[in-house]
């Protein structure tokens, strides 16, 4: 108990001092926690990566997350930041904070309220700042899979890089399934659509798959592939962006 919770007040102090996605929206789903019975539980990840192809690139992450469960109640943090850098120019940040409330009415359906902070350096987003309500519905909930719907009203608040600050509302609706193939390895794939309250015109579609190792009781290894669509991404920047994450993490 008192390692523990060290080890929390550690993960809490270095989270609340750190700021990764390439993707702009970012993916809740693939970071729950599949057990709903332990009051505390939480991860660290770590990413390290180095390509060359013409151009030396570097990029170097650390995400985590912390969740609290006190009855009908869960409360849950998360972080993530990501420094990347190509030859000798400056570093590029990317991250987000994220903060949620879930109250569990009954066996299938769940009331969350989320707030959100998030930056993303290389694709012009200063800071976008969300706070959002809405149902989640669980379909399938078993050792083997489970299978989860949710949709949000959020206002959102955002700022380019050399640009106007704008806040609109938007509607967040996802749809995740997760597959535990065996005790030591499942697959979680989630798919978000993020429309422009009374404006379809203007929408993020994001998809991500993700794949989890559980190399031992606590390490564990993972893959993440994210493809976003945003039909209004800023001068110069893409409409379809996508990022491929391999992690190495510590779950307690």
């Amino acid at each position: 108990m008192i390692f523990r919770f060290r080890f929390l007040t550690l993960l809490c102090f270095v989270l609340a001092f750190a700021g990764a996605l390439r993707a702009q929206v970012v993916n809740i789903e693939g970071r729950r926690f599949m057990n709903d019975t332990v009051p505390w539980t939480g991860f660290v990840n770590f990413r390290f990566n180095v390509a060359e192809s013409g151009q030396r690139s570097l990029t170097l992450g650390l995400n985590g997350a912390v969740q609290h469960i006190d009855g009908r109640s869960r409360y849950m943090f998360i972080n993530d930041i990501s420094f990347s850098q190509v030859e000798t120019n400056e570093f590029l940040n990317t991250g987000f904070q994220h903060l949620r409330y879930n109250y569990r009415l009954d066996s299938a359906w769940t009331g969350e309220a989320f707030a959100q902070a998030q930056y993303n350096k290389p694709l012009r987003l200063d800071l976008r700042l969300m706070l959002g309500a809405g149902p989640r519905f669980t379909a399938v909930d078993n050792a083997k899979m489970r299978v989860n719907l949710g949709t949000a009203v959020m206002l959102e608040r955002e700022t380019i890089t050399n640009g106007a600050s704008t806040t609109v509302g938007r509607s967040s609706s996802y749809v995740s399934a997760t597959v535990k193939f065996t005790e030591l390895a499942s697959l979680t794939t989630v798919v978000y659509y993020q429309p422009k309250l009374f404006d379809a015109s203007d929408h993020r579609i994001s998809l991500e798959g993700g794949l989890l190792i559980n190399v031992t009781k606590h390490m564990t290894l993972e893959s993440r592939l994210n493809l976003l669509k945003d039909s209004a991404q800023p001068e110069g920047v893409p409409s379809l962006t996508y990022s491929w994450n391999n992690l190495f993490g510590y779950r307690f």
